[in-house]
């Protein structure tokens, strides 16, 4: 339960919303790779949106600051660290050598 001091917000939930939608899309990237036709490409396109996701976070934490409750701050920190544990999966699908073989072929 949280207390009267704890401060919640709407862009905080909606933080670790994002951050647990992009995790679903690299978990699905991940458990499917043979079935998309370029799979590589969508990886590219999730790291960008990851990159940026943290950009956000770190920016909305910044001005937050000591406003943002520790659950909420934890909310989101969790969902970061979950979004970290599904990297080395998709680390482990690509195969450099065959990018290589695709752009000399």
């Amino acid at each position: 339960m949280s207390t009267d001091s704890e401060n919640f917000d709407e862009e905080g939930l909606l933080k670790a919303i994002k951050t647990s939608e992009l995790s679903e899309q690299i978990a699905k990237l991940t458990w499917n790779w043979n079935n998309y036709s370029d799979p590589i490409k969508v990886a590219h396109e999730l790291i960008a949106k990851r990159q940026k996701l943290f950009i956000e976070i770190s920016e909305y934490i910044q001005i937050m600051g000591s406003k943002l409750s520790k659950n909420q701050q934890n909310q989101i920190e969790n969902a970061v660290e979950d979004l970290g544990k599904l990297i080395p999966y998709m680390k482990n699908k690509i195969k450099p050598y065959e990018s290589l073989e695709k752009i000399v072929s």
